[in-house]
């Protein structure tokens, strides 16, 4: 009875996949070569021996015209078998340096991406780390007090909710990767996006969320709630980091069908069909974030979370501008 591969075990798959793709790379590079050279070696011994007798069968007097039509026919048939040899031999050639160029291709790109990644993440580390000491050294340089202290620390504080986040996003893309990552229970879900999204506008006043609940307000869902958090304050912040100032981001859960679903959707520049599943792999950003902070993990992070949940997650135009990013839990 075959038994279905849960998606850690896919996770861990994929990674073993790559580490053996890069050896079989390296293995057929090795083989390629040493057939090169030894092919070369093969038919410069052949054409040097055929031309020799050729050669010899002409310049002697001797030779009668029977011998001299052999040594001609061996020179032509090794020049055949050259010819024949020295096209499956470029054909062979042409494919293996086209799939060595590829997983060449493929590791730069993915090491190109986790070296922006790192110097994403040490400017997001560095950022609030900054702000933090500045405040603190305001504070204690101009001894300030009352309403102008309490600004001060309000912006530490900011600081360190922010520090705080983008550790919390590196700890959980490892945690991810464990086989045991999802302690799944039921909650319910209604409540649990009111709440969440109440949380998250008390830590960014600023932000203009609006939330609108549709159907049976006491369905529980399956799943692991703390990794559901980092998934919706994750997509949040990615809404409110492109939305218009002047609009206002709508959570929608429609709890009406047997199928649950939740849209974020926010007013800002949107995203081109073509990327629409790019922006879901570790590390990637759009060519035009390369000035907006963040270290292209979140979305990364939201992508496994919705499908080690076996639930799925697609990204829309909105109405008027903008993106809208959609999950549906399975049917129960």
């Amino acid at each position: 009875m075959a038994v279905k591969k849960t998606a850690q075990e896919s996770n861990l798959y994929k990674k073993e996949f790559k580490i053996k793709r890069g050896r079989r790379a390296r293995a057929l590079f090795f083989v390629l070569s040493t057939y090169v050279f030894l092919q070369l070696a093969w038919w410069a011994n052949l054409l040097i021996s055929s031309a020799t007798s050729l050669l010899e069968a002409k310049s002697v007097e001797s030779a009668s015209s029977e011998q001299i039509l052999q040594a001609v026919n061996d020179w032509e048939k090794t020049i055949l078998m050259v010819a024949g040899e020295g096209t499956i031999f470029a054909l062979l050639f042409i494919f293996g340096i086209n799939w060595m160029w590829r997983v060449i291709r493929a590791d730069n790109y993915r090491l190109a991406r986790e070296r922006n990644f790192i110097l994403a993440v040490t400017h997001e580390l560095k950022t609030p780390i900054a702000a933090i000491r500045l405040a603190i050294d305001t504070i204690k340089r101009l001894k300030l007090e009352g309403e102008e202290r309490e600004e001060m620390l309000d912006v530490a504080k900011s600081g360190t909710l922010r520090l705080e986040r983008r550790v919390e996003d590196i700890l959980q893309a490892t945690r991810l990767n464990l086989p045991d990552a999802l302690v799944r229970y039921p909650f319910n879900i209604a409540e649990f996006i009111e709440e969440e999204v109440l949380l998250f506008k008390h830590l960014n006043p600023n932000a203009s969320i609006n939330v609108e609940v549709i159907g049976d307000k006491d369905k529980l869902l399956l799943g692991d709630e703390e990794m559901w958090k980092l998934c919706l304050t994750n997509l949040l912040e990615n809404a409110i980091k492109y939305n218009s100032k002047e609009s206002v981001v709508e959570v929608v859960l429609d709890i009406s069908s047997k199928a649950t679903t939740l849209s974020i959707i926010d007013h800002g520049p949107g995203i081109e069909p073509e990327e629409r599943e790019m922006v879901f792999e570790a590390f990637y950003r759009l060519a035009r974030d390369k000035e907006v902070e963040g270290t292209g993990l979140g979305l990364h992070l939201v992508y496994k979370i919705v499908r080690m949940h076996d639930a799925e997650i697609s990204i829309k135009s909105t109405p008027g501008g903008g993106a809208t990013f959609v999950v549906v839990w399975p049917t129960n």
